[in-house]
């Protein structure tokens, strides 16, 4: 399949994944989170097998990974579809980010000592974020862009909210690659907003942090969030 490519970008391999799924895993998860592969796009075990020069065994497992994290449902005997994003479920998204990063910030800024710490997590990123809008990077980009709000999310040290939030995270990253591919505009807009949040967070000001997040939120992704 033209569409697949081989990933170069950092690691999200599921806990215990074989290396052979891990690797199906991620060509088709980058080649939905780029558009690639299109939504209701059909892709079966075979074909995919075949692109990748290996059996039908991994390829299955990655495909129920692949469900479980939203980009794909499966229709037995006959394949997978490529899941769309609608503009309901862009919202719903966007609305659960908000609500966790938010409960996060609070929780963090309880723990002051903590917070140099998270921002030179954030400055990293930010910068990876910012090389790969220069480079035109937008897979990257997008990977950055999630990495930086589920950084912020960690800090609930709730295992629960980890779990959602990593089962949510290709959708996000697929929700940010629309919105760079769409307007370019956005990727240096979204670099300095995300500049802005990591100030807001390290002045303890949870409220301003609220206000500035639902607005880069909204005005990323046009979705009207509710309060």
């Amino acid at each position: 399949m033209s569409v697949l490519q081989e990933s170069r970008g950092a690691a999200r391999q599921p806990a215990g994944a074989p290396s052979a799924v891990h690797r199906v895993y991620m060509t088709v998860a980058d080649a939905i989170i780029s558009g690639s592969l299109a939504a209701s796009s059909l892709i079966t075990e075979g074909e995919i097998a075949e692109a990748l020069s290996i059996s039908r065994t991994p390829v299955r497992e990655a495909f129920l990974a692949l469900e479980a994290h939203g980009l794909l449902t499966l229709f037995p005997k006959k394949g997978a579809v490529v899941t769309a994003l609608g503009d309901t479920e862009t919202a719903e998204l966007l609305q659960v980010r908000v609500m966790l990063e938010t409960a996060a910030v609070t929780l963090l800024g309880e723990r002051p000592d903590d917070i140099p710490g998270v921002d030179a997590e954030l400055q990293d990123l930010i910068r990876i974020q910012s090389d790969a809008a220069l480079a035109g990077d937008l897979l990257t980009f997008a990977r950055a862009d999630h990495r930086f709000h589920a950084r912020i999310v960690d800090e609930t040290h709730n295992r629960v909210i980890d779990g959602i939030y990593t089962r949510l995270g290709p959708r996000l990253e697929r929700l940010v690659h629309r919105a760079a591919l769409r307007d370019p505009r956005n990727l240096d807009r979204l670099v300095t907003e995300h500049r802005a949040l990591a100030q807001h967070l390290c002045d303890g000001d949870t409220l301003a942090y609220e206000v500035a997040l639902r607005q880069h939120v909204e005005d990323a992704h046009h979705a009207r969030l509710a309060h």
